[in-house]
């Protein structure tokens, strides 16, 4: 949904005591494929826009179930009309007057060559020049055009990840300074700080309320998002990574029983919320860096490959490592790598 759209809506809201919107799609269609949206979600989605608007009603129509194509053929329009008539039956009576609204010419002509609903069809002028094959076709392109509600699934996400003191976090920020995205940075860490705990204290429950606390901080800041970019340089695996970490580490009370009976399956239930469309990802081989706040006993060498090790299998476990590529260079080349990256996102 596009501000086109709400042209179309708000006007017939404007002009009727009454108005329905239709939202329509097919099972299983590829164009649903690549944003990640059925119809049932889309339905969703409009019918919360909607939600405390008292005269407009958000109706649903499975194509498919109809057994018409994408033809556009005169036919499907026949069967499409019959169904629309069959839903609103009981909101309609004989003398009413019905308003088509409709922003292509071809829908304007198909509507009155076979007017089951006897209804005038009012012709928008289409003052934003968009469509919604644009917008699947190049989002960022569109952004501003996009309804609110619809940004969740069409943000480019970008998550950079890896063990502690590789530069994540600077490159981060960098990027974000770079093009004026916004980013998240590590919950846990600042959650940590805030309770006045350190490492060793960290209980299971602690695990858990960093992957709540970290979800919903991405999901709020691409929910918000303004450019159709975003960046994180962490998310729920690194926290997995730390817990299965310390689950074998006796001064950290935290046991693989609760890992994996408490802290694993939150994980899973918080996953995909955040859908990335690619991953950086930073393998160890810079100096361990001690700010006064990292457990020490992370920060050899030895032990940042073995969390490497976990990190690399939790993201093939997750499905997510074809989104992934391996920053290898240094601090410039992999500033330069996610650079181009974003760059060749906006031509």
């Amino acid at each position: 949904m596009h501000r086109g759209h709400l042209d179309a809506i708000m006007r017939a809201k404007k002009e009727n005591d009454k108005v329905f919107v239709i939202v329509c799609g097919y099972d299983n269609e590829e164009r649903a494929g690549n944003i990640n949206m059925t119809l049932k979600e889309r339905t969703a989605i409009v019918r919360k826009i909607f939600a405390n608007d008292e005269i407009i009603s958000v109706l649903s129509i499975n194509d498919t179930e109809l057994g018409i194509d994408e033809s556009m053929c005169e036919g499907n329009w026949v069967v499409w009309q019959k169904k629309v008539a069959e839903i609103l039956y009981d909101s309609l009576s004989f003398d009413d007057r019905i308003m088509w609204y409709v922003a292509e010419p071809y829908y304007k002509e198909m509507l009155e060559k076979r007017n089951i609903l006897r209804a005038e069809v009012t012709l928008i002028d289409k003052v934003v020049q968009v469509s919604g094959t644009q917008i699947r076709e190049n989002p960022l392109k569109y952004w501003k055009y996009i309804v609110k509600e619809y940004r969740n699934n069409l943000c480019h996400n970008i998550l950079v990840t890896g063990t502690a003191s590789e530069g994540k976090t600077t490159l981060v920020r960098d990027i974000s300074t770079y093009f004026g995205i916004d980013y998240s940075e590590e919950y846990g860490r600042e959650s940590l700080l805030n309770k006045g705990k350190v490492d060793t204290d960290l209980t299971a429950d602690d695990f858990v309320d960093f992957l709540v606390g970290q979800s919903l901080d991405m999901r709020k800041r691409v929910f918000n998002n303004d450019n159709g970019v975003f960046i994180s340089d962490t998310d729920n695996l690194v926290t997995l990574m730390y817990a299965l970490a310390y689950t074998e580490d006796k001064n950290v009370p935290i046991t693989r029983e609760e890992y994996e009976g408490k802290v694993l399956p939150v994980a899973k239930s918080l996953e995909g919320r955040v859908k990335w469309d690619k991953i950086f990802l930073l393998p160890p081989k810079n100096k361990f860096v001690d700010d006064g706040s990292r457990y020490m006993k992370q920060s050899s060498i030895d032990e940042r490959i073995e969390n490497f090790s976990k990190l690399v299998t939790l993201l093939k476990e997750f499905g997510l490592w074809d989104k992934v590529e391996i920053l290898d260079g240094d601090f410039l080349q992999n500033f330069e790598r996610v650079k181009g990256y974003i760059n060749d996102l906006y031509q």
